[in-house]
């Protein structure tokens, strides 16, 4: 379902794969999504809660539940829907209502039925059930030599990784979400795509943005797990508390201590310590000339950018380049120069005929 869609029928909504999967996975991200769903278009939480009564129906072939035991299993669903959401929104009519409503739909499905896929075939992406994603459609990148490394993820983000880190990633955009499943640490430049949001995984606490920059460490075995924002604004959840939200603004950072769940949130502090981390560098120039900034995109990210030196020498670059990915970055530089660029084997190469 893309975001904020305007199902007008609880046979459109049970047909949704978004809906389904929620309702047999219910996953963490998916409630958010939910969660903003409501809250644009209250009006529908009947028809929502009619669509979860009739699922719980078709998928568990019963047609005998009492109106109590129909009424405790959606209450445990919707239990993760916020309280501030019910104050705008109509009280849902009575169960008996809503069974008679489900049994029609049991009948008028019951071809549907029979192609939904079942749990255990569903695609998992928990970090505990990674065994059961689907082999091909993801793609791991662990990072063993002796410096960082830059990892170009399909939606033109970017993730700086650690030494000992790995990220792993789907190969194809999905439709609803981005997701990621970080071990270790990594600097995260996110594309804007406020259809979209990015979830970064690790096994202690989760991260949701829109579009931003952000540090996340994670190594198995720390007792400390932290997220550091360098621009923009995310959410963070711990593994333990998955429903207490913390949101981190621009130069803010979040510790869980691993052993006892404790959140510590304070103001960034280690851009004088270590000021050459690329979560502490700036990007920002005024007519600085496009060798220099090249290079310290070299040193930044680890990758080696070959252009002719002496085309692009009378070549300057104004602008801020924070909140932005790596290729993003060279994209609107060679923009503003006349230029184009290509990846090749793990290089940039510029192609441009120089500046006036």
């Amino acid at each position: 379902m893309k975001p904020f869609s305007n199902p007008h029928s609880v046979t459109e909504l049970l047909e949704d794969e978004a809906f389904q999967r929620w309702m047999k996975e219910r996953r963490r991200e998916d409630r958010w999504f939910w969660e903003e769903w409501l809250q644009v278009y209250p009006e529908k939480r009947d028809l929502y809660e009619q669509a979860v009564a009739a699922f719980l129906l078709i998928e568990g072939k019963e047609d005998n539940l009492t109106d109590d035991e129909v009424a405790l299993k959606t209450d445990q669903i919707l239990a993760s829907i916020p309280d501030d959401s019910a104050n705008n929104i109509k009280p849902l009519l009575g169960w008996t209502w809503v069974r008679w409503v489900a049994a029609a739909i049991v009948i008028g499905l019951a071809t549907w039925y029979q192609f939904l896929p079942k749990p255990q075939d569903a695609t998992l992406t928990s970090r505990n059930e990674e065994k059961a994603l689907e082999e091909g459609k993801w793609t791991r990148v662990s990072n063993t030599g002796q410096q960082p490394m830059v990892v170009l993820l399909p939606d033109n983000s970017s993730v700086v990784l650690s030494q000992g880190s790995s990220v792993r990633f789907r190969k194809e955009i999905s439709k609803i979400k981005r997701e990621v499943f970080l071990q270790g640490e990594g600097f995260f430049e996110v594309a804007k795509d406020a259809q979209k949001p990015f979830f970064v995984y690790t096994n202690s606490l989760t991260t949701k943005v829109l579009g931003t920059s952000f540090q996340v460490r994670s190594f198995e075995g720390e007792t400390v797990a932290l997220v550091k924002v360098k621009s923009g604004k995310v959410a963070v959840t711990s593994v333990a508390a998955p429903n207490k939200p913390t949101f981190l603004t621009e130069h803010q950072q979040l510790s869980i201590v691993t052993k006892t769940n404790e959140v510590i949130q304070k103001t960034s502090d280690n851009v004088a310590e270590n000021p050459t981390a690329i979560v502490n560098q700036q990007f920002t120039y005024e007519f600085a000339p496009v060798s220099e900034i090249f290079g310290q995109l070299q040193e930044a990210y680890h990758l080696p950018i070959q252009y002719d030196h002496e085309k692009l020498q009378s070549c300057t670059f104004t602008g801020q380049l924070n909140d932005v990915p790596f290729l993003e970055k060279i994209r609107l530089i060679c923009l503003t120069i006349e230029a184009t660029y290509e990846v090749v084997d793990d290089k940039v190469i510029i192609h441009s005929q120089g500046c006036n």
